[in-house]
């Protein structure tokens, strides 16, 4: 099946939320944790009628989250998407999603000696691999 604009853009974007995987997962494992809650006006209100087990509750709500469980099946994709790149996709891979400056895939060619076209096509390439642990394709 051939990946189209947009979804080649989509796994982009992928991999660059890969490369911050373990940050977004901790931001929303707190968020899980501690849930923003108005103020209670009621000071010393009535007792609450169910015993609650915070450690049992807080399990749950995360193996529920959506958002938590799409980004811990990326860190798994990704995992496995990289163990599977040969070591020139896997430096194209660190140029443009690990490098702290911002090499578009033009630069990454000229870095590489390789064309235009041929830069593409390696991009092709390395999204494919994780379009296939995905099952996109």
């Amino acid at each position: 099946m051939e990946l189209s604009k947009k979804r080649l853009a989509a796994l982009e974007e992928d991999f660059e939320d890969y490369c911050q995987i373990d940050r977004l997962i901790a931001i929303r494992s707190l968020e899980i944790e501690h849930p923003w809650r108005e103020s209670d006006g009621n000071i010393g209100g009535g007792r609450a009628s169910v015993i609650t087990k915070p450690q049992e509750s807080i399990t749950l709500k995360k193996d529920a989250d959506k958002q938590l469980n799409r980004l811990l099946s990326l860190r798994r994709q990704g995992d496995r998407a990289i163990n599977r790149m040969n070591d020139e996709q896997l430096s194209i891979f660190s140029m443009r999603f690990k490098a702290d400056d911002y090499y578009d895939w033009d630069i990454i060619g000229d870095l590489t000696h390789n064309s235009h076209s041929q830069i593409y096509r390696k991009r092709y390439k390395i999204l494919e691999l994780l379009a296939k642990e995905q099952g996109i394709c």
